[in-house]
Parts: C-alpha cells; sequence; structure tokens
C-alpha cells in the first residue's frame, strides 16, 4: 500500500494578525500544515508541544522578539530550521543580519511575495546549513500580505 507522507508542520509566527493569516492561506493552498503564535513566548509552547520543521519567524514582535526566540532555542539545541523575516533595520539595527549570526537558516526582508515564501521554504527544508542573505523581497507581486 502507497502511503503519502504528510507535509511538513510548519510555525508562522508574527504579531500582525494579517501577515499571520496571508502566511497561513499561502501555505495551507500548498498543502503545508501550518501553526501560529503571535510572539516568541507562543512559539516557543508550540515548538515544545508539536515540533514543526520550520518556522517563519518575525524579528520586531510585541513580547518575546524573534532574536530572543532564536537565542532561547539555540540554547536548548533546538533543530528546528528558522526563516527570518523583518521589515528593515530599526534605528541601525539590522536584525537579519543578527538573526543570521544566531542561526537563522534563511532571512527575508518584507513585503516579500508568495512565490519568494513558498521558494524560501523549499529551500531552507532542503538544507542543512543557512543560505545566504537574501535581498528584499519581490514588492511587484500583489499577492503579498505586505503590499
Amino acid at each position: 500500500m502507497n502511503s503519502i507522507e504528510p507535509r511538513p508542520l510548519i510555525l508562522v509566527v508574527d504579531d500582525e494578525p494579517m501577515v499571520r493569516e496571508w502566511a497561513c492561506a499561502v501555505l495551507e493552498e500548498e498543502g503545508y500544515r501550518v501553526a501560529v503564535a503571535a510572539d516568541g513566548d507562543q512559539a516557543l509552547v508550540i515548538i515544545r508541544q508539536e515540533a514543526p520543521v520550520l518556522m517563519v519567524l518575525d524579528m520586531f514582535m510585541s513580547g518575546k522578539e524573534g532574536l530572543e526566540t532564536i537565542i532561547e532555542l539555540r540554547k536548548e539545541h533546538h533543530s528546528i530550521k528558522i526563516l527570518a523575516t523583518s521589515g528593515g533595520p530599526i534605528h541601525g539595527f539590522d536584525a537579519l543580519k543578527i538573526a543570521r549570526l544566531f542561526g537563522a537558516h534563511a532571512v527575508f526582508a518584507k513585503p516579500f511575495s508568495a512565490e519568494v515564501l513558498l521558494d524560501g521554504i523549499a529551500q531552507v527544508l532542503n538544507q542543512s546549513e543557512p543560505l545566504s542573505v537574501r535581498p528584499e523581497g519581490d514588492v511587484s507581486d500583489r499577492s503579498s500580505a505586505w503590499g
């Protein structure tokens, strides 16, 4: 009997409900199973209970921010793959470069299209080492939650 393996569970972490809803819809349409969290504290609970294989993580959120979440996961030697996202540097602080230093497998600047999100997830799921820093997302695609 042929059994089809279910698609991996992906955790989307962003404090903006519209962003979570958009990413969830894009991923579910592609057959991924999706969990959502509004901050790092919620994300850590879900990671410990449901063991997603990949997390799409906003770097600037209310509550526990993305960098704090990455650091805590790496202290625990957790193997979840991380795709960090951010709207850009704030006061000269480039969270995406810092996220890479602390172990994010890939980083995307917002806004980015559904295609960029799906391609990035596919690449991260098929690699063991972090990808190079990605340039700013494709703003020409109107299927983006941010543009």
